[in-house]
C-alpha cells in the first residue's frame, strides 16, 4: 500500500524526447530532426536488431530481464558480498529496466540514489511492457558525444539504417556503452576494436556467435566517422516537422524516386531562367487516388543562399494569375447555368470602377465558353463572375480547399477571377485533384496511409469531366513548345496562370494519376517580362509529368452517367427552336443543366421592299415576307458598330404602328448597381453607359429624377457627384427605362 500511495505522489518523469525520423512511403531515409534537448535520439525497435545480437545484450547487461520486477535481488545481493568483501566498488547489479530509470532521471552514484533508481525501475515495469522497456534503453543508451541509441548511432557513424549494419558494427554498438567517449569508433577505433575481440571470444566459447561472425568480427574495421544524417527532401520534411507533434518515426507521403526527378527537373528548369533574372520555382506532385503528395521542391536549391533557397515557395502567398477561372466554371455548371458551348460575351467592360481588358488586348465579340476558358479570356470571366457574385465564389472556392480566399473575403473584388488576390501552390494543386476524382475534394496527406480517403464532394462528375474536356483540348494559345515531341506523355488537363506585373507563372495539370502544380518567379516579388505561364511554368508541367507517368494513358475520367451529347444553337448556346439553322454540339448533365430554349434566332415579318418591318397589331393587309434574323445582345452590336462589324439586323418597325413598345429598357454597364464609389480627388468623374437594341437611337439620363442629358444610344457620358446615395436612370427613345442605385464616398 505504501508503494503505490509513493508511486502516485512522485510520479515517474516524461520520456526523453525523440529525435522526427522521416522516412519515405517505401522506408527510405529522408531526413531527421534533433531532440528538443539538442541530443540525436531516434527512437530504436528491438525487431530492428537480429535476434542473436538482443540475446547477446540481454546476456551482457541483465541475462533475467525478463523474469524479474525491474530488480534483481539476487544480483543486488551478490553485488553487496562482493562490493563489502572488496572494499569497493566491484561489481553492479543494474538491470536495464534501472538503467532506463538511470538515463530518464541522471543522479550520481549514491547508495540512497540507488534506491530510488530502484523504486523507478518497479513503477517502470508496472507501466510499460518488458519489450517496450527494452526499446527506451536501445533509443537512450549513451554511444558518444550527443548520440544516444543504437539506430542514431547507426545512422552518424557509419551512414547505415540499422538493420543493414554487419554483424561487427552491431556488435561494437552493445559494446560503446561500457565506455561511450572512450570506445568511440570515430575517435578510438583501435581501442574499441581491442574490446570487440576481447568480448567476442567469449561469446564465441557460449555459443551466441558461430564460426561465420567470427570471420566478420576479426576482418571489419572498428574505425568510423562522424557524418551529417542525410537531409533529403529539405522542404517538405520541415512541413512534416509542423505537424508530426509527439511522433518519432513518420512514413511519410513522400516517393523519393519521384522527388529526385522532380529536384533534377527543376533545378535544370531554373538554370536557364537564371539567366533572365527569373530565380526560384517550386513544384508539388499528389497522387490522385490517395492524395499523398510524393513529390515537393520548395526551391530550386535549399542550400543557394543567393536565391534565397530556404524560402519554401509551396506555402508562399502568390497572385495565382488565371488558375483560378476553372473553378468558377465548375460553379455555373453545377448550377445549372453553364455548359461548354454557351455563349459568352467577350468584349471592352467596365465594371466595378475598373476596365476589364483581355491579355492580348483583343476581343472577339462572342465565345463559346469552352474556347474562352482555353484561351483564358479576362472580360467573359469578369461577366460571369458578377453574375455569380464574388462572396458565392469564395464560398465554393473554400469546398475545394482554397481557404486563403475566406482570409481576404472582405477585400477581394470582381479582380479575384484575374489573380487579384493571394493563394498557395499547395492548395492549387490539391484542390486542381479534385477534378481527376470526379469533383471529391480531399486534403492532400504528408504521411503515408493505406486507408481510403474519405473527401467531400466539391461538385458534380459531370462538371469534373466537363472541366476535363475543356482544359486538355489542345486548341489553345499556352500550348508549350515540348508537348507535342514528350511521346510518352500522357492525356493531360492543365490551365496556365500569369500575375499582374509578371511576378508569377503557373501552370497546373492533372493526368489520371497525378496532379502537378507548377510555380516560377522571384520570392522577392520581382517582376521579369518574360515570364509566363505558357512560357516558364508549362514547359515544366510537361517534363514533369513525361518524367514520373505511366506512358500512353490516354483517358483521364470515364464519362458520367448523367453526361449527355445534344445539339444547341451556335448563335446562343441553348437548345435550338425550328428557326435555328446553324447548330453544334455539346455535352450537358442531365440531372444539372437547366434548360434554355433559343431566344436569339427570330422570325420577322418585312416588307418585300425591305425597309419595315410590322408586328401582327399593325399587319393589316400589308404584303410582306417572313425572314429569320439572329438578335444579338445590344452591348454586342455597339461592339460592332465601333470595330466597323456588319451584321444583319431587321429593318425599323413601321412608324405608323401605334402599339407600346415592351421589353427591357437600357442595359447600364455603368455605373453598377448597388456599388460603393470612392472619390479621391474633387475633379474625378464616375461614367454612365447603357447599350440598347437595333431600334433605339437615343438615350435620355437621369440622377436622382433630374434630367441631365439626351446623348446617341451607347453613347458614354462623364458626370461629377457628391456624397450619398444616388439614383441613376437611363430612358430610351422608346420609352423604356432602366435604374441603378449607387453610393458614393469621399476620401480626399
Amino acid at each position: 500500500m505504501f508503494f503505490w500511495a509513493s508511486a502516485l505522489l512522485v510520479p515517474l518523469p516524461d520520456p526523453k524526447p525523440y529525435s522526427l525520423l522521416m522516412e519515405d512511403r517505401r522506408g527510405v531515409f529522408l531526413h531527421a530532426f534533433l531532440a528538443n534537448d539538442g541530443i540525436w535520439r531516434l527512437k530504436t525497435s528491438p525487431d530492428e536488431i537480429p535476434d542473436k545480437l538482443k540475446q547477446i545484450l540481454i546476456q551482457k547487461e541483465d541475462r533475467f530481464f525478463y523474469y524479474h520486477p525491474g530488480v534483481n535481488p539476487f544480483s543486488l545481493g551478490r553485488a553487496l558480498v562482493h562490493n563489502v568483501l572488496g572494499g569497493r566498488r566491484v561489481s553492479g547489479a543494474s538491470t536495464i529496466t534501472m538503467q532506463v530509470a538511470r538515463l530518464l532521471e541522471p543522479k550520481q552514484r549514491t547508495y540512497i540514489n540507488k534506491l530510488v533508481e530502484m523504486f523507478r525501475a518497479v513503477q517502470l515495469e508496472m507501466k510499460y511492457t518488458k519489450d517496450e522497456i527494452l526499446e527506451l534503453y536501445l533509443s537512450m543508451v549513451p554511444l558518444g558525444g550527443n548520440i544516444e541509441g543504437l539506430k542514431s548511432a547507426a545512422m552518424i557513424y557509419y551512414q547505415t539504417p540499422l538493420e543493414r549494419l554487419n554483424i561487427a558494427q552491431l556488435f561494437d554498438l552493445i559494446l560503446i556503452p561500457n565506455d561511450p567517449n572512450k570506445l568511440r569508433p570515430d575517435r578510438n577505433a583501435e581501442r574499441l576494436y581491442a574490446e570487440r575481440i576481447f568480448h567476442a571470444q567469449r561469446w564465441l566459447r557460449m555459443g551466441f556467435l558461430s564460426s561465420e561472425d567470427s570471420v566478420v568480427l576479426w576482418h571489419t574495421d572498428a574505425r568510423a566517422r562522424r557524418s551529417q544524417l542525410p537531409r533529403l527532401a529539405p522542404h517538405f520534411s520541415l512541413r512534416v516537422r509542423e505537424h508530426a507533434g509527439d511522433i518519432a518515426n513518420v512514413r511519410s507521403s513522400l516517393d523519393i524516386r519521384t522527388q529526385r526527378k522532380v529536384e533534377t527537373l527543376l533545378a535544370n528548369h531554373l538554370r536557364h531562367w537564371k539567366l533572365k533574372g527569373v530565380q526560384n520555382g517550386a513544384v508539388v506532385v499528389i497522387e490522385n487516388r490517395t492524395r499523398e503528395i510524393v513529390g515537393y521542391a520548395g526551391s530550386g536549391d535549399f542550400d543557394d543562399e543567393t536565391s534565397k533557397g530556404q524560402v519554401d515557395a509551396v506555402k508562399a502567398l502568390r497572385s495565382p494569375g488565371s488558375t483560378l477561372k476553372p473553378f468558377l466554371y465548375a460553379l455555373e455548371m453545377d448550377r445549372g447555368i453553364l455548359t461548354p458551348k454557351s455563349r459568352l460575351l467577350d468584349i471592352p467592360y467596365d465594371a466595378e470602377g475598373f476596365q476589364a481588358e483581355n491579355y492580348d488586348g483583343l476581343y472577339s465579340g462572342l465565345v463559346y465558353a469552352d474556347e474562352a476558358l482555353r484561351r483564358s479570356l479576362n472580360v467573359p470571366m469578369i461577366r460571369i463572375l458578377q453574375q455569380a457574385g464574388v462572396r458565392q465564389f469564395v464560398d465554393f472556392a473554400k469546398g475545394t480547399g482554397i481557404n486563403s480566399l475566406s482570409a481576404q473575403k472582405e477585400k477581394l473584388g470582381l479582380s479575384v477571377i484575374l489573380g487579384g488576390c493571394g493563394v498557395t501552390l499547395e492548395e492549387m494543386t490539391a484542390a486542381y485533384a479534385t477534378f481527376p476524382n470526379n469533383g471529391i475534394y480531399a486534403k492532400a496527406r504528408y504521411v503515408h496511409d493505406r486507408n481510403r480517403v474519405y473527401g467531400r464532394e466539391a461538385f458534380s462528375p459531370s462538371t469534373a469531366y466537363m472541366i476535363t474536356d475543356i482544359l486538355s483540348g489542345l486548341d489553345r494559345p499556352d500550348l508549350p513548345n515540348n508537348f507535342e515531341s514528350s511521346l510518352n506523355l500522357p492525356k493531360i488537363a492543365y490551365k496556365t496562370g500569369t500575375s499582374y506585373g509578371r511576378r508569377d507563372a503557373w501552370s497546373i495539370g492533372y493526368s489520371a494519376e497525378y496532379t502537378v502544380g507548377v510555380w516560377i518567379g522571384n520570392v522577392t516579388n520581382s517582376g521579369n517580362p518574360d515570364l509566363t505561364g505558357s512560357k516558364a511554368a508549362a514547359p515544366l508541367l510537361v517534363d514533369i509529368f513525361n518524367t514520373i507517368s505511366t506512358p500512353h494513358l490516354k483517358t483521364i475520367l470515364p464519362v458520367p452517367r448523367d453526361i449527355r451529347m445534344r445539339e444547341v444553337c451556335a448563335h446562343s448556346g441553348h437548345v435550338p427552336t425550328p428557326r435555328c439553322e446553324h447548330l453544334v454540339y455539346d455535352y450537358y448533365s442531365r440531372a444539372r443543366t437547366v434548360v434554355q430554349l433559343c431566344t436569339a434566332d427570330n422570325e420577322y415579318l418585312v416588307s418585300p421592299d425591305g425597309n419595315q418591318t410590322f408586328c401582327h397589331s399593325c399587319l393589316g393587309k400589308n404584303n410582306y415576307v417572313v425572314i429569320s434574323i439572329t438578335d444579338y445582345p445590344a452591348e454586342l452590336l455597339g461592339f460592332w458598330k465601333v470595330v466597323g462589324k456588319s451584321f444583319a439586323k431587321a429593318p425599323p418597325h413601321n412608324p405608323a404602328c401605334t402599339r407600346l413598345f415592351a421589353g427591357d429598357g437600357p442595359t447600364i454597364i455603368s455605373p453598377s448597381q448597388e456599388m460603393t464609389y470612392y472619390l479621391v480627388s474633387p475633379q474625378q468623374q464616375i461614367t454612365l453607359h447603357a447599350t440598347s437594341g437595333q431600334d433605339v437611337n437615343e438615350h435620355i439620363w437621369y440622377l436622382d429624377d433630374r434630367y441631365l442629358s439626351r446623348n446617341r444610344a451607347n453613347e458614354k457620358l462623364f458626370l461629377r457627384l457628391i456624397d450619398g446615395d444616388h439614383t441613376v436612370a437611363c430612358v430610351d427613345d422608346k420609352g423604356r427605362m432602366s435604374s441603378v442605385r449607387i453610393r458614393v464616398k469621399a476620401v480626399l
